[in-house]
C-alpha cells in the first residue's frame, strides 16, 4: 500500500520522493524507447519538469539505468519491460502506469528507427523490422492512449531526416499520415509528430528536440495538434570532446609526449604533426 502524504522518509529529509509517495500534481508520462538517444533525453527531460516517468524500453536494464538517472536528477521513475511492437506489451505499458502513477497524461513514443539502404539492397526483414519499429509501433501507441486517455498528447519522434532513401521517406509520410489522421478522429487527444535533423547525440547538443516536445506537451501547446515539426538540431560534439580530459590529450594532435614530460611540439603547426610527435603529411 502506498503510505499517506507526507510518511515518506525521503520526502522529509528534504529529498526527492520515494516510489510509494502519492502521485506528484504535475501528471505522469509514458515514455517509450529510453534506453538511448532522444526517447532517454526526453526521459530525463520530463523528469526535469517535475513530471513521474515511466521508462519503457525493451531492454529493461537500460530502461532502469535511464529511470534512475530521473531519480538521481530529483524526479520521480519506475521502469518497466515494453516492447512497442507487441500489442500486448503496449496495453501493459498504459495499465502499469496507471497502477503505479496514474493514466498517463502524455506519452512520448521514440519511433527512430531508420534504414540508410538501398532501396533496392534493402532485404524483405530489414524492411519489415523498419515497419514494425516505426509505423506499426506508432499505430499500437497511438491506438491504445486514444482508448484509455480521456484528455492529454501524444508527441512520436520520428526518424532523422538525413536519410534520402525511398524507404525513409515513406515512414515519414506515414508517421505524418497516422499523426494528422488520429488528429482528427480523436480530438479529445494531442497528437503531434516530431523529426530531428540528425540521429541523437547527447541531452545537451539534442536539447532543442526536447524543449520543442515539452512545448508540445505543455499547456502552451494545447492549440497545436495534427503537426509535424522538424527540428533543426546543432551539430553534435566530435568524438575526442566527449572523452576524458587525459584521452582528451592523449588524442590531441598538437601536443606529444617527450621523455621529460609533455610539450607542444616546438611551435610547428598542429596540422604538420601526426599522433607520433613526428612531422609529415596526412
Amino acid at each position: 500500500m502506498r503510505p499517506p502524504a507526507g510518511a515518506c522518509a525521503t520526502r522529509a529529509a528534504g529529498k526527492s520522493p520515494c516510489i510509494l509517495c502519492p502521485v506528484n500534481q504535475h501528471g505522469v508520462v509514458l515514455v517509450n524507447g529510453v534506453s538511448q538517444g532522444f526517447g532517454r533525453a526526453s526521459a530525463l527531460a520530463w523528469g526535469d519538469r517535475g513530471m513521474s516517468v515511466i521508462c519503457a524500453d525493451r531492454d529493461v536494464a537500460l530502461a532502469s539505468k535511464t529511470a534512475a538517472e530521473v531519480e538521481d536528477h530529483g524526479g520521480r521513475a519506475i521502469s518497466i519491460q515494453s516492447d512497442a511492437t507487441v500489442p500486448m506489451d503496449v496495453q501493459t505499458a498504459f495499465r502499469k502506469s496507471e497502477e503505479l502513477f496514474g493514466v498517463p497524461n502524455g506519452v512520448v513514443h521514440a519511433a527512430t528507427r531508420y534504414s540508410a539502404a538501398a532501396a533496392a539492397e534493402l532485404s524483405e526483414g530489414e524492411f519489415h523490422e523498419l515497419i514494425a519499429e516505426t509505423l506499426f509501433s506508432t499505430q499500437l501507441v497511438m491506438k491504445q492512449a486514444a482508448r484509455v486517455m480521456e484528455s492529454g498528447w501524444v508527441i512520436v519522434i520520428g526518424p532523422p531526416s538525413t536519410s534520402a532513401s525511398p524507404q525513409t521517406a515513406m515512414v515519414d509520410a506515414g508517421l505524418a499520415s497516422l499523426t494528422a489522421r488520429y488528429a482528427e478522429v480523436h480530438p479529445h487527444l494531442r497528437f503531434n509528430l516530431v523529426t530531428p535533423s540528425r540521429r541523437a547525440s547527447d541531452p545537451q547538443h539534442d536539447a532543442r528536440l526536447t524543449r520543442t516536445v515539452a512545448f508540445l506537451g505543455s499547456p502552451d501547446g494545447e492549440g497545436v495538434t495534427g503537426a509535424h515539426t522538424h527540428v533543426a538540431l546543432p551539430p553534435p560534439p566530435k568524438a575526442v570532446e566527449q572523452q576524458l580530459p587525459e584521452i582528451q590529450a592523449a588524442l590531441d594532435d598538437r601536443f606529444r609526449q617527450e621523455d621529460d614530460g609533455w610539450d607542444n611540439g616546438g611551435g610547428l603547426d598542429p596540422t604538420e604533426r601526426t599522433f607520433d610527435g613526428t612531422v609529415g603529411s596526412a
